[in-house]
């Protein structure tokens, strides 16, 4: 007759090598799925981040537009942005280059940056600001970003 005190260390044995297989199989999960999310999230930065770039840079070249052909001494274009783009706050830079602006956002806690460039025929003065509702007025020849909306 089979012993029973080995039968038992067999079961014990078998149990706990099912518990580190589901250990594993456990931790591979998660750190795979982990990846896949911060993939994902960056990736949504970065198309969250474009999209805003290109309404500034839109909001931008439409004040100019507006300064040039009115007859008005201040035009002020409202440049809804979010105040976050993907949990993150961020940052937009206006620089004249010439004849042209350049706008870059940055967004903070990620390594996502976005750069554009639109042609512009007034001056634009150049800025940093945190992200948010701004507008874009001209005043004497020169475009500038301002915080808050238009009011």
């Amino acid at each position: 007759m089979a012993d029973v005190s080995e039968r038992g260390v067999s079961t014990v044995v078998g149990y706990v090598l099912n518990i580190t297989v589901a250990l594993l199989l456990v931790t591979g999960l998660l750190v795979a799925t982990s990846d896949y999310v911060a993939t994902q999230r960056h990736q949504a930065a970065e198309t969250q981040a474009t999209v805003v770039t290109e309404r500034l840079v839109n909001d931008l070249a439409t004040a100019d537009r507006l300064a040039r052909t009115s007859d008005a001494d201040r035009v002020t274009v409202a440049a809804n942005a979010p105040e976050r783009i993907v949990g993150h706050g961020y940052r937009v830079t206006v620089t004249d280059v010439g004849d042209a602006a350049r706008i870059r956002l940055d967004v903070r806690g990620s390594s996502v940056a976005v750069t554009r460039t639109v042609a512009v025929g007034l001056d634009v003065q150049n800025d940093s600001r945190s992200g948010g509702p701004l507008t874009v007025a001209a005043a004497n020849g020169t475009l500038a970003f301002r915080d808050g909306g238009v009011r």
